[in-house]
């Protein structure tokens, strides 16, 4: 294993859960690890409208990773929640309006409580 894939490691769990599907990435979601987190992301919006991404354990997202949240966003009657932002993360999708059409709450249970 390289460097490289060390320093930009990430993994996706996915939960399905009454109402929906929980996300939860863990790492750093780069120009290296998008691919994966699009996978994640776009085969849970095709196995269930309302899908929750847990961003807890993701210390940054760069602007591939912008897209694939925008992408994500509330279009034909999905609703996309992300909880659990960083601050470095949340401003990250502040600059990128990646939080339009999205629902942002403080946490998990939280999010849950919304499906």
């Amino acid at each position: 294993m390289n460097r490289r894939s060390r320093t930009w490691g990430l993994e996706v769990s996915t939960e399905r859960v009454t109402g929906g599907i929980v996300l939860v990435p863990k790492g750093r979601i780069g120009s290296v690890t998008a691919p994966a987190f699009d996978d994640a992301v776009t085969a849970a919006l095709a196995a269930d409208r309302r899908v929750i991404i847990d961003l807890t354990e993701v210390d940054y997202i760069s602007g591939a990773g912008v897209r694939i949240l925008q992408r994500a966003s509330a279009t034909d009657g999905r609703r996309t929640i992300l909880c659990g932002l960083r601050d470095a993360v949340r401003i990250t999708l502040e600059l990128g309006d990646a939080l339009e059409g999205v629902e942002v709450v403080p946490n998990r249970q939280e999010a849950l409580e919304m499906l």
